[in-house]
């Protein structure tokens, strides 16, 4: 299902087709994704064959609302997004969309979206601002930059007073 939301959310933007349908499939969808999150929720914990079951028919439901939305837009008209134009979400759900060059950031359409709008050109100067980044892809070509966290529990174990240093 997660693969199929990140298929529609590439080809059409991201979170946009929802909103290129009439108000009441909108609704329908956002109803239908919720008793499937409710579903994987229930599932997580202690899965039993059950839930899993459940989670399942939820998935298969949220399948066939994406192929609904799909025809729906189709048939309104609407296009999925133009070649020069790619999207992705943040962390904090902002959606972000990026085109090749400085000149195309004015002729996006963010169909009545908050969103930022970024040149690739801006990207490479953000990369540069980061010489240790670049570096690390230059040694490992290929390698993926992800973000590290580390859990409380143990930045607490860590973070003692220092009081027991014999200096």
């Amino acid at each position: 299902m997660d693969e199929r939301a990140r298929g529609c959310n590439r080809r059409w933007g991201y979170n946009r087709l929802p909103h290129l349908v009439p108000i009441e499939w909108l609704e329908k969808f956002r109803r239908q994704k919720l008793k499937w999150q409710q579903a994987c929720y229930d599932a997580t914990p202690f899965p039993t064959q059950e839930l899993i079951d459940v989670a399942r028919t939820q998935a298969n439901a949220m399948l066939r609302a994406y192929d609904k939305l799909e025809a729906l837009a189709e048939e309104a008209g609407h296009t999925s997004l133009p070649a020069y134009q790619w999207e992705f979400e943040l962390s904090d759900g902002t959606p972000v969309i990026l085109v090749r060059e400085r000149a195309e950031l004015c002729r996006v359409d963010a169909g009545g979206r908050q969103c930022q709008v970024w040149a690739l050109e801006e990207v490479a100067d953000i990369i540069e601002k980061f010489p240790i980044l670049v570096k690390a892809k230059d040694c490992f070509p290929g390698a993926e930059i992800i973000p590290m966290k580390t859990d409380k529990l143990v930045i607490g174990a860590l973070d003692d007073a220092l009081t027991d240093l014999p200096f």
